[in-house]
């Protein structure tokens, strides 16, 4: 770029309206693609006019398996960071080694925010007499994808008395706690969702690694599972986990752009898709990489110039 300017040639720019900088930039762009289209199956099961996506390989779903992690930037995002900390803490000293029943609590759990977050948007808009520019069914399809992910684990084991008991009250105190959170910070309350799901992916993480070391038998996949992720007949636990995962890993990035949406006073723009991201991001660095090589070129010509003279 140097030698360009000193040639009296513009350096390269982005092409006109692309993104300079990527919305989930603590993911790379790798495991975003990746990720988006893990995800991407689920809007296929409303529209029959459709084919439905090929499910992802196990090895991709695998490669969805790093742990990335957003860096707390406010005040509010430690505080929302410590709180899950504890709560984490607390899972994993109760049920331990139990993955299964974990599992069947933290969706229960994790099934909440969207909920609440998606009534909170429609009566913002029925208040404000405007539109919502998108957040709503998101959210609503988060909230959806949390519960079934609760009725495939119940088909795995059945949560002990003590278990429901603490499930309605930590649904009772959530529900409650969370709704007058995004009252009064829903940027706080989109980043306490994104570490809450970091902690989910480390949590089916660990339920991965205990089936791949036998401490939990690979079980064949139960119906719910095979209908709702179109998995093949032969499809086992291990398949399952891997799909959950990875969409844990698209709640947990979504709800940290929707955090930062929020920060940037972006709260009546349309929300940026992961699969968007990557399109922007990847057409911004092809357009620069045509204009440093077009550069090059004219560069090369002017050289070559005095030599032809």
């Amino acid at each position: 770029v140097d030698r360009a300017a000193a040639a009296g040639l513009a350096a390269p720019k982005p092409a006109a309206g692309a993104a300079t900088e990527r919305r989930y930039g603590w993911v790379s762009v790798e495991a975003s693609e990746l990720i988006a289209r893990a995800y991407a199956r689920h809007h296929a099961l409303a529209d029959t006019g459709k084919a439905f996506p090929p499910s992802l390989g196990a090895v991709d779903l695998e490669r969805i398996g790093e742990p990335f992690h957003y860096e707390p930037k406010t005040l509010g995002d430690r505080v929302a960071k410590n709180v899950v900390n504890v709560l984490e803490h607390f899972m994993h000293l109760f049920f331990r080694d139990k993955y299964e029943h974990h599992a069947v609590t933290l969706e229960t759990v994790a099934a909440v925010p969207g909920i609440v977050a998606a009534a909170s948007r429609h009566l913002r808009s029925l208040r404000r007499m405007k539109r919502d520019h998108g957040w709503i069914n998101p959210l609503q399809e988060e909230a959806e994808n949390e519960r079934m992910h609760l009725l495939i684990w119940m088909q795995h084991t059945k949560p002990s008395a003590v278990e429901r008991a603490f499930v309605v009250a930590a649904q009772g105190f959530y529900v409650g706690a969370y709704g007058f959170l995004y009252m009064v910070s829903p940027k706080t309350a989109h980043r306490t969702v994104g570490y809450l799901e970091e902690a989910a992916h480390r949590a089916y993480t660990d339920y991965l690694g205990a089936v791949d070391s036998g401490a939990i038998p690979n079980a064949p996949a139960e119906c719910i599972a095979k209908s709702y992720y179109r998995l093949p007949d032969d499809a086992t636990l291990r398949d399952v986990i891997l799909q959950v995962r990875a969409d844990e890993a698209m709640h947990r990035d979504f709800n940290h752009c929707l955090a930062d949406q929020y920060a940037r006073g972006e709260q009546d723009s349309s929300p940026v898709s992961m699969a968007e991201d990557v399109r922007r991001y990847l057409a911004a660095t092809h357009a620069a990489a045509e204009a440093a090589e077009a550069v090059s070129e004219e560069l090369k010509k002017r050289r070559a110039a005095p030599a032809a003279a």
